[in-house]
């Protein structure tokens, strides 16, 4: 047993010895240039004399030539395109012919240098800006208000805004909906009923109270809700109401497909409100803390309400809000009631301003302020040149070009 024993361990080395050999050999090897693709195509350079050619060589010492690998398979990338034509013979490839370079002084950086480097892209060249500190425009024309030559009513004023057709309107699609859901229903609403569940609503967001059932519980009744319509009713309405029919819901692409009649009617009527020459653009949020509105309920921690639906909105300097557009992602501006030129497409980051200054009726007798979220180069070039529009906002350093010193700002 023991004249076996040195057999034993020579022959249990023996693997730990290659490895160390072949982990010697991976650290003298770059492996980073050895996986490295070569941005250059290989060229054929063919001898300065044909007896020095590398076809001429001896059988023995190229026996692997011959053989060809069965499994041996052409891998071709994703980003190379196969050319069904047949390849042109060697004959017809031009050799290169080699100069007269001495061996002491061929090197690897040599021949590097002797291949011509890859074919850069072409880079735009941005034309550098004059910014001057006055531009010399005239004042914008001051405007006052018109006295009302009477006052209204609160219904009155209600009605400017939220017009009777629109209310028609809510009163058949509440019916559809309800046939829709249980064709053997006796349930029907009419416009009156459909006014004072508005009121309603409207009363409830002034005077607010913790629970919906409050309003007709004994202690805290509210006469002016619980007067008009019981609690049961109410709620039978809560759940019925649509706007929107839900068949057609598959075909349309707006994320706010269901309230889209009503932001449309309301937006038309405040589009006939005579806009201040001083017009505004920025985000609104619609408060809404509930789980039910996936990605379209959205976070800004800048504003006083950070968790609810964002509008992007042009007021006039009195606060009246003109015209709305609902954020919604990718189908934000198809779902929009004014659809985008050309030009206005190629505003990737600006599209929203020119949208919202679209609908201005006099865009060259005003002047739009907006924060560094809409402003870009481009967008104040689109309202000049298109609309005679002016523009004054804050600006991101990355969206204009040669920005001016701070003694010009």
């Amino acid at each position: 047993m023991q004249d076996h024993e040195p057999a034993i361990r020579e022959t249990t080395l023996i693997p730990y010895k290659i490895f160390g050999q072949l982990y010697v050999r991976l650290n003298i090897v770059n492996i980073g240039n050895f996986y490295r693709q070569s941005k250059t195509r290989p060229r054929w350079v063919a001898p300065k004399y044909s007896t020095d050619s590398d076809l001429e060589v001896d059988h023995d010492l190229d026996l692997d030539d011959d053989t060809i690998d069965p499994d041996f398979l052409v891998n071709i990338g994703d980003d190379e395109l196969v050319d069904s034509t047949p390849l042109p013979s060697t004959s017809a490839v031009q050799p290169v012919q080699p100069q007269d370079v001495s061996d002491d002084s061929s090197s690897e950086d040599e021949f590097d240098d002797a291949v011509p480097p890859a074919r850069k892209q072409n880079k735009t060249t941005v034309a550098a800006r004059t910014w001057q500190e006055d531009i010399n425009v005239p004042p914008l024309p001051e405007y006052v208000h018109p006295p009302p030559t009477h006052v209204l009513t609160p219904f009155e004023y209600f009605e400017m805004l939220f017009s009777m057709e629109l209310v028609d309107h809510i009163v058949y699609q509440t019916n559809l909906y309800a046939y829709q859901k249980d064709v053997t229903t006796t349930f029907n609403t009419n416009k009156q009923e459909i006014m004072e569940f508005i009121g309603i609503l409207i009363y409830m967001g002034i005077c607010t109270l913790p629970s919906i059932e409050d309003y007709w519980a004994a202690e805290t009744r509210i006469p002016q809700v619980a007067n008009v319509m019981s609690s049961k009713r109410f709620r039978q309405l809560r759940a019925l109401l649509h706007f929107s029919d839900n068949e057609q819901a598959h075909a349309s692409c707006d994320r706010f497909y269901k309230i889209r009649p009503v932001i449309t009617f309301i937006t038309r009527r405040h589009l006939q409100v005579e806009a201040t020459p001083v017009q505004s653009i920025d985000e609104v949020m619609v408060v809404y803390k509930g789980k039910r509105a996936s990605n379209l309920r959205q976070y800004i921690k800048t504003k006083p309400d950070k968790w609810g639906f964002k509008l992007f909105c042009r007021g006039s300097i009195d606060g009246f809000i003109h015209d709305t557009l609902m954020y919604q992602g990718e189908t934000t501006f198809r779902a929009h009631h004014t659809p985008l030129t050309e030009k206005e497409e190629m505003l990737v980051s600006s599209k929203t301003g020119a949208v919202l200054v679209k609908t201005l009726k006099e865009p060259n007798k005003s002047a739009v302020y907006a924060d560094n979220f809409f402003t870009s180069i481009s967008l104040v070039e689109f309202l000049k040149d298109t609309y005679g529009c002016r523009y004054v906002g804050t600006a991101r350093v990355n969206r204009i070009s040669n920005p001016p010193p701070p003694d010009v700002c």
